[in-house]
């Protein structure tokens, strides 16, 4: 948030262009003619720290992340309106699509068509901060669409687990960091109070049933899960730990498992229709010279588009089964 701030401030109020965006479309951008701007830098930090902590960039520094806590502090914390946790809804191929769609495709093309950059340069303010094809209108939409109606249709942090592009990159790297959500003692007891505190539905019990450690690549290091264990079983450690759960911990561990990893019917019609439609529409050229607006309301209104479809062929279809 306060690099925004800075952004506004030094480039369009004080007219100061030293530093551009740090969007991670200016990373692939730059990378894409030779140009090192500020973008490669920032993302460059981020990719580091991902090698250590996974995807603790997404729990602890991304601005949209922080505005979706913010809208479901309001919404779910203050107002008390009770938010739907749809945990049985894995929708994870969407964001790797997504992530294809609107980065590596532009970074490829660039590549093939004009050729691999003979040198790269410096040049930090090489894109305009939030220039582009940004409107008020979509910025608004963006609000609106990505904060609480996803909230309120698919529970907290709805972007973060199936439609942000840079979350699935991060994912990457999350399978091979050093720093882990640990087991690190015998006294667990099962409870499944880490499972119900993860706003991101990783079944912690279950990895730390099986690896003694959070290994979904969904973990982003929030630490709510730590913060709530009653018996400090759990902890954020760069090394190994010697801890395992009892046999009745264990039990319960898998009962817990048996529900997170339920995939149902359900959520492959929702990923085909949302894939297909969405990799259609790009190979045809149609969201090239669409407004920003229309890109804006494409990515999470095709997804509502087809969860309220989905959902109303099967209640139909068990109405008249039965």
């Amino acid at each position: 948030m306060l690099l925004i701030t800075v952004h506004v401030v030094t480039w369009y109020t004080l007219g100061i262009h030293v530093v551009g965006s740090i969007g991670i479309e200016a990373f692939f951008s730059g990378l894409s003619r030779g140009v090192l701007n500020a973008g490669f830098i920032f993302w460059a930090l981020a990719f580091i720290s991902a090698l250590l902590l996974g995807r603790a960039f997404c729990g602890w520094f991304c601005w949209f992340g922080g505005y979706l806590e913010l809208i479901e502090w309001g919404i779910g914390d203050k107002l008390k309106i009770k938010i739907p946790q749809r945990i049985l809804l894995y929708l994870g191929a969407i964001p790797f699509v997504a992530l294809g769609l609107k980065i590596y495709g532009a970074l490829l093309s660039n590549w093939i068509l004009r050729g691999f950059p003979a040198e790269f340069t410096f040049r930090l303010a090489d894109v305009e901060p939030w220039g582009g094809q940004q409107t008020g209108i979509s910025i608004v939409i963006t609000a609106i669409l990505f904060g609480p109606v996803l909230l309120y249709v698919f529970g907290r942090r709805a972007w973060c687990r199936y439609l942000c592009p840079i979350g699935a990159l991060l994912k990457v790297f999350s399978s091979v960091c050093v720093g882990k959500i640990r087991l690190v003692n015998d006294e667990c007891i099962g409870c499944g109070m880490c499972n119900r505190a993860c706003e991101m539905q990783v079944d912690v019990m279950g990895d730390l049933n099986a690896y003694g450690k959070v290994h979904s690549s969904n973990c982003i290091i929030c630490l709510k899960c730590t913060d709530a264990c009653p018996t400090s079983s759990i902890v954020l450690s760069l090394r190994r730990k010697v801890a395992s759960l009892s046999t009745g911990a264990a039990a319960r561990a898998e009962r817990s498992s048996l529900k997170r990893r339920k995939l149902t019917a359900f959520d492959v019609a929702i990923a085909v229709l949302w894939i297909s439609t969405s990799v259609s529409f790009n190979l045809a050229g149609l969201n090239q010279n669409a407004p920003q607006e229309m890109k804006v309301l494409m990515t999470p209104g095709l997804l509502l588009l087809f969860y309220g479809l989905v959902w109303l062929g099967q209640k139909t279809w068990r109405r008249y089964a039965t």
